[in-house]
């Protein structure tokens, strides 16, 4: 078994570049952690969907991955094709659940280890695909807050503010509440504009002024 010593990961159900790792992370400091050089299709397969490992693979990685304070992360592994790296946390059914990006530098050095170590095959399937990976994290935090917001107001049938965003937002009066409810959520799913970020910030200010 090869290992990867001394690396920060920040395991998430998302898979996110190091440089959208945020300060409310829990970023852990990983001091021993499983290796594994795999090929190319399986490292896109781990970034875009939600696996499944075989018993025979997580018995090899079970109890491997040791933290700073001695505490073990039960059934962890670090992926490369040489070119990307990638941490997963697997539960005991073998389902990925959780996903880590690799600070540059470890995976400049990760990479070029994958020089020495041989490539080995991982029986595995697709539970399901990640729908996330078309936008930024800020994007989506921009969305998941407006569509709160929209919610929000729209179950507390709070139309006069509903009203206010939509004239915002569509830069035209609305009465039926339905209507706006429908085509606010409609409009969150296409890419964001700045409407959405004029949106977005109208919306925190209203919370800042409480």
């Amino acid at each position: 078994m090869d290992y990867y010593y001394d690396v920060m990961l920040n395991f998430g159900e998302y898979y996110f570049m190091f440089y959208e790792w945020d300060k409310d992370d829990t970023i852990e400091y990983i001091k021993k952690i499983p290796l594994k050089h795999v090929s190319n299709k399986i490292i896109i397969d781990m970034l875009n969907n939600k696996i499944k490992v075989n018993n025979e693979f997580l018995n090899k990685i079970k109890d491997k991955t040791k933290l700073k304070d001695n505490k073990i992360l039960r059934y962890c592994c670090i992926f490369s094709d040489g070119k990307t790296s990638l941490a997963l946390e697997f539960n005991d059914s073998g389902e990925s659940i959780c996903k880590s990006s690799i600070l540059l530098d470890d995976e400049i050095n990760i990479n070029e280890f994958m020089y020495n170590i041989k490539e080995t095959n991982i029986e595995y399937e697709i539970i399901n695909k990640d729908d996330y990976f078309n936008e930024t994290r800020q994007e989506r935090k921009i969305k998941n807050l407006i569509k709160m917001e929209i919610e929000t107001l729209y179950q507390k049938h709070n139309d006069s503010k509903l009203k206010y965003i939509y004239l915002e937002w569509f830069n035209k009066l609305e009465e039926e509440r339905d209507i706006m409810y429908k085509n606010m959520l409609n409009k969150l799913n296409d890419s964001l504009t700045n409407r959405e970020y004029k949106i977005y910030e109208l919306i925190k200010l209203s919370y800042n002024n409480v």
